[in-house]
């Protein structure tokens, strides 16, 4: 994790996140694990007001899982070009999150920005 930089509590990683393992181990403690993938991934084909109300059908559930920094970084880290993670959509993590390959370490950074930034906007 980056110098500086705060952790929100009760979302800590191991200090490896990104080693072997690294996208299953947290997926089992999802809150939307056993959820409708359609609200996370909405078909392309919905219409703007469908897909506005599953992505935040799917935020919300995000906004109370335990590994939502996880989730989130994972997203950042590998650069998911669609759904929901962690409680952003793609647009709004490319809006946020500078182009190209981050490192572990920027990626947990970033995840720990957006979500400090959703709670202070709450």
């Amino acid at each position: 994790m980056s110098a500086g930089v705060p952790v929100l509590p009760g979302r800590d990683l191991p200090p490896q996140p990104f080693g072997e393992g690294w996208p299953v181990y947290w997926r089992q403690d999802a809150a939307c694990r056993d959820g409708d993938p359609d609200a996370f991934f909405p078909p392309d084909g919905r219409n703007t007001k469908a897909r506005a109300a599953a992505e935040t059908r799917a935020r919300k559930i995000c906004s109370d899982c335990p590994v939502q920094r996880a989730c989130l970084a994972t997203a950042i880290f590998r650069q998911e070009e669609h759904g929901v993670w962690g409680g952003l959509t793609s647009d709004q993590r490319s809006a946020l999150v500078p182009r190209g390959r981050l490192s572990a370490d920027d990626a947990l950074a970033a995840a720990d920005r957006l979500l400090l930034s959703i709670a202070v906007a709450s």
